[in-house]
């Protein structure tokens, strides 16, 4: 009989005309089960990334999970889901296009004179009841800070209390199931749909960018998104005098405290030392995430860096508050036996903004400690692209790049997501053709990057569209071009070409 991974080469493949096994096993193999309904993944794929996530010290995720698809062969089709982390919210969010059709639960507050049992019509109690409605979007809205999705749009669902066609907006969140129909599946869509559903291994870093005038942030870069997951700042008066000198070292200690505590102590004890004293000094704010639990607990790789010698007085501190807690180990210790962490320290870095991100994962010291994971990879494309620039073998602008397109000079193509996010149907169409392409030829990779992660908004800075080129064309990118193209025009010379 052949093995799971013969009859399951991918781990979901949505558009199979027929769910059968290729093989013709006696036994239900996974592709057989998943056919039916009865498993939701690969085993075999989930326990090899386990093991490679083992080897390499990163934790390996399951993804989003698939409670029903449907597909036809025009294109069309549903899938019904339940996002259940932050990542998958965003996956979510990039998978929804205007006038797709979003099914999801929703409550009303409904009087008592509008319900059936009630025979009252004066009666004005009211009672908040749970709804199934279908709302054909026309804005989509992402909240970063609480990873919700607000769909708005037409019902589309016969109600007794929303009418067809009444405006309503849907919230989706975390362990909420939720219907997606769409009309037609693009490349682009298959691509997302198949990343947010299939087991994948993600590296997740922490880093601490410090400087010497009381400003530090910790943030989780990992996934899909940057998050800041605590800000601590306090005002540092300058050595001016003899008693200016004592209080700044004053307030510098109590800045190391702040940060001890945040990283160290409990989400308790960082928010009453920021409280207390001192709290126009000194300013620390966490997220709610923090407050359930560490930041630390799926990190695989926890980075100090900023400038000066603020990162090394920082680490001196984690090291004598380490001792005191966790009977003598020290920080970098205490990484390792809680939370299989390693520790990247002294790492320049320009600043203590979340900007200066970059600068510490394309640390070869960093790269070392974490490997190939995708947001390194990312800062070294884009560092790249800075660097070719120079050397016109690379370029930027949607017109620009359309044009080293058609002349077959593309080496890699960077696009950040919401480039796909557009509302336009035409512009989303040419740049789904155009990444086809690059892939298909031979010649070329894409990369699209996370407007989540730093890069990927250093990417849209730069118009979200992006090349590095196979030869330099300096005519080109010395030429004045308009912007934005005319897309209805390259999707007919797509479209020909095809």
């Amino acid at each position: 009989m052949p093995s799971t991974r013969e009859c399951f080469p991918s781990i979901f493949s949505p558009f199979s005309p027929e769910r059968k096994c290729p093989k013709k096993c006696p036994k239900k193999c996974d592709r057989q089960r998943w056919a039916k309904g009865e498993r939701r993944g690969s085993r075999t794929t989930l326990v090899d990334n386990r093991a490679r996530a083992r080897e390499r010290g990163i934790q390996a995720a399951r993804g989003m999970k698939l409670i029903h698809e449907k597909f036809e062969r025009d294109g069309k089709g549903s899938v019904k889901c339940t996002p259940e982390s932050e990542d998958d919210m965003w996956d979510l969010y990039n998978l929804l296009k205007l006038d797709d059709i979003v099914h999801a639960t929703a409550t009303r507050k409904v009087k008592a004179s509008e319900m059936e049992s009630s025979s009252n019509l004066r009666d004005t109690s009211s009672k908040v009841i749970k709804l199934n409605l279908g709302v054909k979007t026309t804005n989509i809205d992402w909240d970063p800070d609480l990873s919700l999705i607000r769909v708005s749009g037409q019902n589309q669902t016969v109600s007794e209390y929303v009418k067809q066609g009444a405006m309503h907006t849907l919230e989706l969140t975390t362990h909420k199931a939720v219907t997606i129909e769409k009309n037609e599946w693009d490349g682009e869509d298959v691509r997302r749909f198949r990343k947010a559903f299939e087991p994948n291994v993600q590296a997740t870093i922490a880093a601490m960018l410090i400087s010497d005038v009381g400003e530090c942030r910790i943030a989780l870069c990992g996934g899909t998104r940057t998050t800041v997951v605590a800000k601590i700042e306090r005002s540092i008066p300058k050595k001016k005098g003899v008693g200016a000198v004592v209080g700044h070292e004053k307030q510098l200690g109590k800045f190391y405290d702040d940060i001890c505590n945040a990283v160290l102590g409990s989400s308790n004890a960082s928010s009453s030392s920021s409280s207390a004293g001192a709290a126009a000094a000194a300013k620390t704010t966490l997220s709610t995430d923090e407050k359930k639990k560490h930041f630390l607990e799926n990190c695989n790789c926890f980075v100090i860096a900023g400038p000066g010698f603020g990162k090394e007085n920082v680490l001196q501190k984690l090291n004598e508050r380490a001792q005191k807690l966790y009977s003598g180990k020290t920080f970098e210790s205490w990484l390792k036996s809680s939370f299989d962490c390693a520790l990247v320290k002294n790492i320049r870095a320009s600043s203590a903004h979340v900007g200066a991100l970059l600068e510490a994962l394309k640390d070869p010291s960093t790269r070392k400690a974490v490997g190939a994971a995708a947001e390194t990879l990312d800062a070294d494309v884009l560092e790249q692209l800075y660097a070719e620039i120079e050397k016109f073998k690379a370029l930027y602008g949607p017109s620009h790049v359309l044009r080293a397109f058609k002349e077959g000079a593309i080496k890699t193509l960077l696009l950040s997501d919401d480039v796909f996010r557009t509302k336009d149907p035409v512009e989303r169409k040419v740049w789904t053709k155009v990444r086809e392409e690059v892939e298909s030829s031979g010649f070329g990779d894409t990369r699209v990057l996370s407007t989540g992660h730093t890069s990927g908004e250093r990417l849209k800075q730069l118009t979200g569209v992006a090349a590095i080129l196979r030869f330099p064309m300096e005519e080109l990118i010395e030429s004045d071009l308009p912007n934005p193209p005319d897309y209805k025009k390259w999707l007919e010379e797509l479209s020909v070409d095809d």
